[in-house]
């Protein structure tokens, strides 16, 4: 296996880019209520990356360390969005990103395979029910379960070199579903200020996946809200063809607006 260092000229460093932006649920803590409350946020996730990455069956595996700025730099185009639907003690949460990099190596082996162009997009998708078991204006808890859709395409176009003179070009995609159960508190400390956590931990189509949250929440007014915390979400899918065994963490903010 080969190591590569975490720098924006390193192809491999690129290859993990699919994720540089995952959904985070939107924590609300209204009370719950016989009328349909709504609440829609648009959020960055500022997120660093760790762990092993290959395409197709015969490419080298990478070890991968790369931090935001790596990331945001190879970014083309990104939306991500979360709407939550509650009614009562129920909760419906439903969340979709769309992400499109490109980077661009430095020559490889000195120069003897030329450089290698990287495109990768990424849909993710999930949605999940709630029910909330502690009915508190001040401590609301809330249980979850729900399936996460994760898609990936990745191009490799080789420039040539002594070694590949004619260049070469190469792409794949995958994509996988996991079922995943989770758990979320608050607590508020006054009608502005509020602190919540989350956590699941799904299978299905990765051999395991699981996410932390930890944030604050400061409500400007009734209907619109910052949100701002630290999030990791790690995924092991493992196939002959396709490897993904990553870690993504960092800070994330957003602003909610509720109806």
């Amino acid at each position: 296996m080969q190591r590569f260092p975490a720098t924006r000229s390193t192809l491999n460093a690129t290859i993990i880019l699919f994720a540089a932006a995952v959904p985070t649920f939107t924590l609300a803590q209204q009370a719950p209520s016989d009328a349909w409350q709504f609440e829609a946020t648009p959020y960055l996730w500022a997120a660093g990356m760790s762990g092993w990455s290959r395409i197709g069956a015969r490419t080298p595996t990478s070890n991968v360390d790369v931090s935001f700025s790596d990331v945001w730099r190879a970014l083309n185009f990104g939306a991500m969005g979360t709407f939550e639907a509650r009614k009562g003690r129920w909760g419906i949460i439903v969340d979709g990103v769309y992400v499109k990099l490109s980077d661009t190596s430095d020559p490889l082996l000195n120069g003897q395979l030329g450089t290698v162009r990287l495109k990768m997009t990424q849909t993710i998708f999930q949605a999940a029910g709630a029910y909330r078991v502690l009915d508190s204006p001040v401590t609301p808890i809330d249980v979850l379960a729900g399936v996460r859709y994760t898609y990936l395409h990745g191009d490799l176009s080789y420039s040539g070199g002594p070694l590949l003179p004619n260049g070469a070009s190469r792409n794949n995609s995958t994509d996988w579903t996991d079922g995943f159960i989770g758990l979320r508190a608050a607590y508020a400390f006054s009608d502005k200020w509020s602190v919540f956590g989350y956590a699941d931990a799904g299978t299905g189509g990765t051999k395991h996946s699981w996410q932390l949250i930890a944030g604050a929440d400061y409500n400007f007014t009734k209907t619109i809200a910052a949100k701002v915390g630290y999030r990791i979400l790690s995924m092991d899918y493992e196939k002959p063809n396709f490897l993904y065994n990553m870690k993504t963490e960092g800070f994330f903010a957003g602003v909610s607006f509720k109806f």
